[in-house]
């Protein structure tokens, strides 16, 4: 019944979150943690290019891995656009299988919430057999602190004259002992008014608390060496980023 990801929300996430489009400074603050690295950076999730692109530009040796074919199809046609190569992967990371190890795996701004949280120590595993030892495992989180249920919004994104896709974001509900939160998206592509094609999103996110992150982390073999609130930025934000090596 749901996508997540897929032709429709790949076009609006072109559109609203664009190459080098940096989100409240994701792109200059992971820049920083990683221009003196002399391994590989592999980013996971890494959607249409948004980050690995600006790096690869600046001469990172970075590569991605992705769910969607739809994000990494989007991602080689804008590789192809700035005549850059590296290699993409469609996996899922929770079955994580690749013949690289990493000196660095980065997961930056709100990928890793997606992850379903009953397995998140599948992934903790997975992200440890392609890190070296002493390697970096850097990602985000954000805390649910706007979240408003039964909140409705609708936006459109003009393609062409005669196109467009029209999204609707619904939050449906917090679930404070899972600790998630759900929201039902619809995108819906029209041509000369008349609806031509739709996708259903049902989008959860997951939240931790900082502590008790630290301590899943440690049981899998990782120590958390700094949490780092709103890029050293906004020591208001709701998001916090984990360092954590590999031991």
């Amino acid at each position: 019944m749901f996508i997540e990801y897929g032709e429709l929300s790949t076009k609006v996430y072109e559109i609203t979150k664009p190459i080098n489009h940096s989100i409240d400074g994701d792109i200059e603050f992971y820049y920083h943690l990683l221009k003196n690295k002399k391994g590989k950076t592999l980013e996971a999730g890494v959607g249409t290019g948004r980050m690995l692109i600006p790096f690869l530009e600046k001469g990172l040796l970075i590569e991605g891995v992705d769910l969607s074919k739809e994000m990494l199809t989007q991602c080689e046609i804008n590789l192809k656009k700035q005549q850059l190569t590296t290699p993409l992967f469609h996996q899922n990371l929770l079955d994580l299988n690749l013949e690289t190890t990493y000196e660095t795996i980065i997961m930056p701004t709100g990928s890793f919430c997606l992850l379903p949280k009953e397995k998140i120590g599948q992934v903790f595993q997975r992200f440890s057999g392609h890190l070296e030892t002493g390697g970096e495992l850097i990602f985000d989180i954000e805390l649910p602190v706007d979240f408003k249920e039964n909140q409705q919004e609708t936006y459109s994104f003009p393609l062409t004259k005669e196109t467009g896709i029209l999204f609707t974001s619904h939050s449906q509900s917090i679930d404070w002992v899972n600790q998630k939160i759900s929201y039902l998206h619809r995108y819906e592509y029209f041509e000369k008014g008349i609806l031509k094609n739709s996708e259903l999103s049902h989008f959860i996110l997951y939240w931790y608390g900082i502590n008790e992150l630290k301590q899943l982390m440690t049981s899998f073999g990782f120590e958390t060496t700094q949490v780092i609130r709103g890029y050293h930025k906004n020591e208001q934000a709701s998001l916090f980023t984990f360092i954590a090596k590999k031991k």
